[in-house]
């Protein structure tokens, strides 16, 4: 055998035995109540400082079936109530190219998750007598928050100017306090007005409204 080829035989041992050791992780679960789990999915590579891993949801029937319901969460921050969950995801979208943007989630299982970003967008936009098409603008991120009776839905939105502009009078945060009556009522209208979608980059099915 040449030296070359010892080289690369050494190499490949060290690599194997590094991914069969230390290197090698798996992911993990962590209860959030109502059957509902997070399950974290270590990103696997022989790096210093790999990336966080890749957090996805999943719920646990009584008979142990369990049922996936969105593979990539933009958080592991949520909200139940009994069966149902409010959740922040990673949501594909086309412009920019393959880009995710947080968008918030309902599920009851077996039911298909519901996008009611743009409800919650639309009814903060009409108690703070904003345009609704700029809030959609503006939109950065989503975080709802167990409060009392009910949730209070945080919101982030881009209110830097580009560069040479004025500043627009439009805040940095914004919030929504929701109980489960509306949050009910938010539900339904997706329901109604929403169509069937599929995630553009991990193709999971959910109902949507089409702005």
């Amino acid at each position: 055998m040449t030296l070359t080829k010892y080289f690369f035989a050494g190499a490949t041992l060290v690599l194997l035995s590094l991914a069969g050791s230390g290197c090698q992780t798996h992911k993990t679960t962590a209860p959030e109540g109502g059957g509902y789990e997070v399950v974290s999915h270590p990103h696997h590579a022989l790096l210093d400082d790999p990336e966080p891993p890749r957090l996805s949801l999943q719920r646990r029937g009584p008979d142990d079936t369990l049922t996936q319901i969105w593979p990539s969460l933009y958080s592991e921050h949520m909200v139940i109530q009994g069966d149902l969950a409010l959740f922040v995801a990673d949501k594909a979208f086309i412009q920019p190219e393959r880009t995710t943007h947080p968008r918030l989630f309902a599920v009851k299982t077996p039911d298909l998750p519901l996008d009611l970003t743009d409800e919650i967008l639309w009814r903060w936009s009409k108690a703070n007598n904003k345009d609704f098409a700029k809030t959609l603008e503006k939109f950065a991120e989503i975080q709802p928050a167990q409060n009392g009776g009910g949730v209070e839905v945080r919101l982030q939105f881009w209110s830097n100017p580009a560069y040479g502009s004025e500043r627009d009078d439009w805040p940095d945060e914004g919030s929504l306090q929701l109980d489960w009556r509306q949050i009910d009522d938010l539900m339904r209208a997706v329901k109604t007005k929403g169509v069937l979608q599929k995630d553009l980059r991990w193709h999971t099915p959910y109902i949507g409204e089409k702005y």
